[in-house]
């Protein structure tokens, strides 16, 4: 099956760096990629009017820098066989990214980083924040200078449901790569099978609890490493016990992997994702690109 990808140019430096990334990642003759750009254009009016103008201008304004923009992306897959779309507008980037994303069938949402760290305006950009919280898709956001990726860290949701469906949708999008694979189950202080576990020094305990959990994980978990391995990809089983950002971060530094993946409990939009939530603080902490899955 093909994966269909917009990615959102904002005419930076690390643009060129996270489209190398996807390019590595996406298979040549099947796979495409839609870029946009979008030059900013300011209006006194209201919110309606903003995004009916904007579409009016798509027809008949496109800037000197949006062709500079779009040809630098075009030129990372000159020496592919990956088809390349490139749109270009004028107006509110949030309404015309949304729009553009609500006009096709894309499989995947990216853009980059600047620099490492949070999501300030300062890094992202000033209007990546709502694009993000109106995305019904899965996000890419790519961290670093990074240009291909080869170890894959996938946090293993904590129920069959969003394990299994999270599996299913990076063997598409890791077929063509085939990165290595671990998936990472973390054991949280406080769930109930901490019942009667006492205290860090209480091994035999640990051991029950640990025995108990990574039982009941054990069937899908391997379901998910045989969607994986079918296409390829070579997957393997790590646990930890801990706060779940504590550890998902502690792994993803210590193993030195370039993409690390997850699926928020929540369903729908990046809504929550803004007030504080776990998933929030994953995505600004962690160093390296982070793929946030939503169903679709």
């Amino acid at each position: 099956m093909a994966l269909n990808v917009l990615y959102y140019s904002q005419g930076r430096e690390e643009d060129k760096n996270a489209l190398t990334y996807l390019r590595s990642l996406l298979s040549e003759k099947v796979d495409e990629i839609a870029i946009i750009y979008v030059t900013e254009k300011s209006s006194e009016v209201d919110e309606k009017r903003r995004r009916d103008l904007a579409r009016e201008q798509r027809e008949h304004f496109t800037s000197v820098e949006s062709e500079e923009a779009l040809q630098q992306a075009r030129n990372v897959f000159s020496e592919t066989t990956i088809n390349v779309i490139t749109t270009s507008s004028t107006g509110d980037p949030v309404e015309e990214v949304i729009h553009e994303l609500g006009d096709q069938q894309f499989d995947l949402f990216a853009l980059t980083a600047f620099g490492r760290g949070g999501f300030s305006k300062e890094i992202l950009g000033a209007h990546v924040k709502p694009i993000l919280e109106r995305s019904n898709l899965p996000v890419l956001i790519h961290k670093g200078e990074l240009a291909s990726c080869e170890r894959v860290l996938m946090h293993v949701p904590n129920d069959e449901e969003r394990c299994i469906n999270l599996a299913n949708y990076m063997s598409k999008f890791l077929k063509h790569s085939k990165p290595s694979v671990t998936f990472l189950s973390i054991l949280e202080e406080g769930h109930p099978h901490f019942d009667g576990y006492t205290s860090p020094e209480d091994e035999e305990g640990l051991a029950e609890v640990r025995k108990d959990y990574e039982f009941e994980e054990k069937e899908y978990l391997q379901k998910a490493k045989e969607i994986l391995t079918e296409e390829g990809i070579e997957a393997e089983v790590r646990h930890r016990i801990g706060g779940l950002s504590d550890e998902l971060l502690k792994e993803a530094k210590e193993g030195r992997y370039d993409l690390m993946s997850f699926a928020p409990e929540k369903p729908g939009l990046l809504q929550s994702l803004w007030e504080g939530d776990v998933s929030f603080e994953i995505i600004r902490d962690v160093e390296i690109s982070v793929l946030k899955f939503l169903k679709v």
